[in-house]
């Protein structure tokens, strides 16, 4: 039994949740509060003292990307071939780099300046608005539609999805959908990568999620 410990929201963890489903494998859902996560960071229990952490028959994995390249390599999302496999390491770097970009509005209490930092992120010319330029373009330039340009999905392709996608769900004050219009590549590969059978089963009732809504299949439509 593999047990993924993490906070509600899909965060950090969204693109291990969608893994472990493709993967088969037996596990378990574990939601904890802040409280909770602060038990077990205060206990020693976690790797580095961070969320997510994957319980598994070996021990315990922390680190998402890493549990991520872990788990991709028991399903058909691994990628055999050792320079593909490094273009997908390559762009599981850049996407958590673009994840990271929201650091520190988190740590600015005043709800008028965090939106207002947010909003010269994601306006044109903005470093998050930037990164959904450069992962429109890589999209375009691809071959098969996948974001290292591999022949199948691979563990990027999911992040990308529930990075990319989680960000304009309305969970993170300041941004919107706005962020995607006129990003049409991104749009097509929402619609490329929803339609997974792994992926449309978990979201197919989430419609009215506030939180996943954005990963079910026709949640955008291009302008």
């Amino acid at each position: 039994m593999y047990r993924l410990i993490y906070f509600s929201s899909p965060g950090r963890a969204e693109a291990i949740r969608i893994v472990l489903d493709i993967s088969k494998l037996s596990w378990e859902n574990v939601i904890v509060d802040f409280s909770g996560y602060s038990e077990m960071r205060d206990s020693k229990k976690l790797p580095w003292g961070l969320l997510p952490a994957l319980e598994t028959p070996s021990g315990t994995l922390s680190e998402s990307c890493a549990i991520l390249r872990y788990l991709g390599d028991m399903t058909y999302l691994k990628i055999d071939d050792e320079w593909q496999s490094a273009k997908v390491d390559e762009c599981l770097d850049a996407i958590s780099d673009m994840s990271n970009i929201l650091t520190d509005t988190f740590r600015i209490n005043n709800i008028d300046e965090k939106i207002a930092a947010r909003k010269k992120l994601v306006d044109s010319g903005g470093k998050l608005s930037n990164c959904y330029d450069l992962f429109c373009e890589k999209l375009e330039n691809s071959k098969t539609g996948w974001i290292a340009e591999t022949e199948k999905p691979s563990i990027a392709d999911i992040k990308l999805f529930s990075d990319c996608f989680g960000l304009v769900s309305g969970n993170y004050d300041g941004i919107d959908t706005s962020l995607l219009k006129g990003r049409d590549a991104l749009l097509d590969f929402h619609s490329k990568i929803s339609v997974i059978p792994e992926i449309s089963s978990r979201y197919e009732e989430m419609q009215d999620d506030p939180l996943r809504w954005v990963y079910c299949q026709n949640a955008f439509s291009k302008e």
